[in-house]
């Protein structure tokens, strides 16, 4: 009878202790989503003095507290819910903010995968996809490409990157990425290939043999994985 009472005790009290660590996981979860929630609406409703200064005195985060904030950006963005400016300066936050040197991260590969764009500045499908994928430990390097792709040849050339991204903003840079892809396809350099245009025109794909075109970030992130297993980390 002893016995059987000490078990009746001890599984009342491991019950009590799993109620216990659930609520807490739940109180940490509903706090990170506060927080998160309070930092989109004061970018939004542009409460502070510059970006670089809102970083500086910003909360810390985890580096999945991040990745969800990409993810709410991404949904509030598909919902209209947000200008083209409240986008920009979120992932403008979000980019210098995984730049801090206090911010860690252990690369799952060694070689950075190159997401390469025609601007001279930064573009916001560049920026998401190199925050994105930074915040699933997946190292990238922004190769702008408005004035000369060497840079991106010397990379390629030296660290044999096994997969390029492209994100195409404008329907005059269809033709100096189709005078790229017979030397990426030379150097068995995958290609992956997104961007407006092909969206409003999907015909303009059938230029680009042998290149890949993901549904999403989701899809695209699960085909470089793939095609990142086996590099040396």
């Amino acid at each position: 009878m002893e016995e059987n009472h000490k078990t009746k005790e001890q599984l009342t009290n491991g019950s009590e202790t799993s109620q216990t660590e659930h609520r807490r996981a739940g109180q940490a979860v509903t706090g990170s989503v506060n927080r998160l929630s309070t930092l989109m609406k004061r970018i939004v409703d542009s409460d502070y003095g510059s970006i670089e200064e809102l970083v500086a005195g910003s909360e810390i985060y985890s580096i999945g507290e991040i990745h969800a904030f990409l993810n709410n950006i991404i949904v509030a963005w598909r919902a209209k819910e947000l200008t083209p400016a409240a986008i920009y300066a979120l992932l403008k936050f979000v980019h210098i903010y995984l730049e801090q040197p206090r911010t860690k991260f252990t690369f799952k590969n060694r070689t950075p995968i190159p997401i390469c764009y025609f601007s001279s500045y930064l573009l916001p499908s560049a920026s998401l996809l190199h925050s994105y994928l930074k915040t699933l430990l997946l190292a990238t390097a922004l190769f702008p490409l408005d004035e000369t792709d060497r840079y991106l040849i010397e990379f390629i050339e030296k660290k044999k990157p096994p997969v390029v991204i492209f994100t195409i903003s404008q329907f005059l840079h269809i033709h100096p990425l189709r005078q790229l892809i017979p030397y990426l396809h030379n150097r068995n350099v995958k290609v992956f290939i997104g961007g407006i245009p092909f969206v409003y025109d999907e015909s303009l794909k059938q230029a680009f043999s042998g290149c890949i075109f993901p549904h999403d970030l989701t899809e695209m992130t699960l085909l470089l994985e793939n095609s990142l297993k086996g590099e040396p980390r």
